[in-house]
């Protein structure tokens, strides 16, 4: 079922690096579009004992900052169960990212105080929930809270990135009209064994460095995952892969260590159907780049082509700096 919807945001940059001061006490405001299917039928319901919804959201971003940050624009892709859909007022829950771009990147004469991001094209993330009041059988009145992050996924330097979390009101229009099915909640585990997967996955990796040297690093992931809860799952793994990004710091560096890098990682996957949408904190055990810590945070989303096959992206990073965004595919067993 098709929907569509406006919001207003306002929002508040967090300053979580002494090289951001510069932006602080700025407050983005944002004016959001959405086109959403909303998933009605009985597979998907079953999926999350919910209504889910796919959408895409395109919003344009005033960073309240214009000599700095300037202006934005996202497009975003997201996921979005609902729950409590025969009441007058249900709840969801919103994963997305997407492309973005911005006009104001840092330029070390024009605009050197800009140290969030250094291309027009970035990488955006929202994670945050929506309260929804049916005002009649196809509107709905909705308030909105989320977490907003814009980086160039590590392409280029500086790449500290915009973090601003931003409260949002709006309206949404049902193109038909339609009702809710009220359908049996079943506990989870009587439609089967809890998931378990292996998931071996190949991914590729885009750094730019400096201008002109673009550069791949590929790598491989195995991960075992088992459900726990309705729409939940522990993960560990572990990756290796040939860093060319952290050989390019090694050359600068006239060292000759190797580029290899490898980690261990625990994790957590949302099962959303079809769609899954993971958080890891990994730790190293092989890692010879000097900008990196021995930690890092790994960002993900994955869609299931088959039960054995699937594609996606993932967003890399160390504390709050974005190393880079990779492109992968998988097989599981």
């Amino acid at each position: 079922m098709k929907l569509v919807g406006l919001k207003f945001h306002l929002g508040s940059v967090l300053i979580h690096s002494r090289e951001l001061r510069p932006i602080e006490d700025s407050y983005p405001t944002g004016i959001e579009l959405d086109l959403a299917w909303h998933k009605i039928s009985q597979k998907a319901w079953e999926s999350c004992m919910c209504y889910p919804k796919l959408g895409i959201a395109l919003t344009y971003w005033g960073f309240d900052n214009k000599e700095v940050l300037g202006q934005g624009i996202t497009g975003l892709f997201y996921i979005e169960p609902v729950f409590n859909t025969k009441g007058r007022v249900n709840y969801s829950v919103r994963a997305g990212l997407g492309l973005s771009y911005q006009n104001s990147p840092y330029d070390p004469v024009s605009n050197p105080d800009n140290q969030s991001y250094s291309t027009h094209i970035g990488f955006p993330l929202q994670l945050g929930g929506t309260v929804h009041f049916r005002i009649k059988s196809r509107w709905l009145l909705n308030g909105t809270l989320v977490y907003n992050h814009i980086s160039n996924g590590g392409v280029r330097q500086p790449n500290k990135g915009i973090n601003w979390p931003s409260l949002g009101i709006g309206m949404a229009y049902y193109l038909k009209e339609f009702e809710f099915k009220k359908r049996a909640v079943k506990n989870w585990r009587d439609l089967g064994p809890p998931q378990k997967r292996w998931d071996f996955t190949f991914f590729i990796a885009y750094e730019e460095p400096r201008d002109n040297l673009f550069l791949l690093s590929p790598g491989l992931e195995i991960k075992w995952s088992r459900q726990f809860a309705r729409v939940n799952a522990y993960t560990l793994g572990g990756e290796v892969m040939y860093d060319n990004g952290t050989g390019f710091v090694l050359d600068q560096n006239g060292d000759e260590s190797s580029p290899v890098k490898a980690g261990m990682a625990i994790g957590h996957e949302f099962l959303l159907g079809k769609f899954l949408f993971s958080q890891q904190f990994g730790v190293y055990f092989s890692n010879t780049n000097p900008m990196h810590s021995d930690v890092y945070q790994r960002y993900g989303l994955v869609y299931r082509i088959t039960k054995n096959f699937s594609t996606g992206i993932s967003l890399k990073a160390h504390g709050h700096v974005a190393n880079f965004l990779d492109f992968r595919v998988g097989i599981s067993l």
